[in-house]
């Protein structure tokens, strides 16, 4: 992937991953990134936030897809 952009802040991995992979279904390659001490302090995440991170040139379709799907 090309430089990255966030899609969306999410309050969990969890939440993230699920967008991840509906994103992926449609063909978005996108990646996560989260400061959670390596998934060991979850807690970090609700204060942090998950990224779900794609291409610029993706970015728009991304956003489009998350709003249309019940993917919050």
């Amino acid at each position: 992937m090309n430089k990255l952009s966030t899609i969306k802040i999410f309050n969990s991995r969890i939440e993230a991953e699920i967008a991840r992979s509906y994103l992926e279904s449609a063909g978005i390659k996108s990646e996560i990134s989260s400061d959670d001490a390596g998934q060991n302090i979850s807690s970090l995440q609700a204060l942090r936030g998950v990224k779900l991170l794609t291409s610029v040139e993706n970015l728009g379709k991304a956003r489009e897809l998350l709003k249309k799907g019940s993917v919050r």
